[in-house]
């Protein structure tokens, strides 16, 4: 079976409900414009969002894997993925709070260039039902690793002029911190058409 050539796991602290993965060349930080309630991995050049399925303090683990081509499917425990490009300038990856303060771990592309990200969790609204639960019993404590990402990264074909897969827009705070608040207004709209039939 296939493996990864390179892969690092890191322990990301949750404060606004998502994590950055940010190209060092990137300048200025830009800030990627939601396309729909339900996404949770936003990319722009040099920088991809990754949103947490509840907005508490908690600490979640991502395992960063670098391939070749298409990495198989990762299996059991991976239900839900979504997949973008995103062109690097350097290759050189900092996974950070959207601050900008706290840099949780780098990661090494082999080159710069475009490349397929996807990204694997498992069912988001049972990890949101068990860190809400965990939260009210934490205190001022954060609560770790009841989520979990995968994040697989391969080399895509180059088109000039169309790096991104999600569009941009100026810095929008609110739109940011706002996400698990999108997803859970769009499932309850679900929801309750669902109730009504």
């Amino acid at each position: 079976m296939s493996q990864p050539i390179a892969q690092a796991t890191m322990q990301v602290r949750i404060v606004e409900g998502h994590f950055l993965i940010e190209d060092g060349d990137i300048d200025p930080p830009a800030f990627p414009a939601f396309q729909g309630a339900d996404d949770w991995l936003l990319t722009t050049d040099n920088e991809i969002t990754v949103c947490s399925a509840s907005g508490e303090w908690h600490v979640l683990e991502a395992l960063l894997q670098r391939w070749t081509t298409t990495p198989p499917s990762p299996g059991p425990g991976w239900e839900v993925h979504q997949q973008r490009r995103c062109h690097f300038s350097s290759g050189v990856l900092d996974i950070l709070n959207p601050a900008r303060e706290e840099i949780f771990g780098t990661f090494y592309l082999e080159t710069p260039g475009s490349y397929h990200v996807r990204a694997h969790t498992s069912d988001r609204e049972n990890t949101r039902r068990m860190l809400d639960n965990a939260a009210i019993t934490a205190g001022d404590q954060p609560i770790h690793v009841i989520e979990r990402f995968l994040i697989q990264f391969w080399p895509a074909p180059e088109h000039t002029g169309d790096h991104t897969s999600t569009a941009t827009e100026p810095h929008a705070p609110d739109r940011l911190t706002d996400v698990t608040t999108l997803e859970r207004t769009a499932r309850e709209r679900r929801q309750r058409a669902n109730d009504t039939q």
